[in-house]
């Protein structure tokens, strides 16, 4: 059976979304397509599918990063957890008055 079919994974999903107050729990992203993940994958930790504390609201983009950094399937709370640190790490360099660019030095400095 397809996920999509499941009523208890539709279920899940939509108590995920609302504990997280229909929200992206990486950009903040309200009002968008958004997808409840497994911290823990679906296929690798059968006994968690359903429990709620096991998932986190995302919008589309965010999830679909989360698995272009990490992949498919095996997926772990550990992985969720350094795709914050790296989420969050970005967020405060981009909010930052003169962000650094990419060379931490002035060139002409060296000469």
């Amino acid at each position: 059976m397809d996920r999509s079919d499941d009523p208890e994974f539709q279920k899940w999903a939509r108590e995920v979304k609302i504990r997280d107050n229909w929200e992206c729990q990486i950009c903040g992203a309200q009002g968008v397509y958004l997808e409840a993940h497994h911290k823990n994958a679906w296929n690798a930790y059968p006994d968690q599918r359903y429990d709620i504390t096991t998932g986190v609201c995302l919008c589309y983009r965010c999830h679909h990063r989360f698995h272009d950094m990490f992949g498919y399937g095996d997926n772990t709370e550990f992985q969720f957890a350094q795709y914050e640190d790296i989420a969050n790490t970005i967020r405060k360099i981009a909010s930052q008055k003169n962000p650094p660019g990419l060379l931490s030095h002035d060139p002409d400095k060296d000469k």
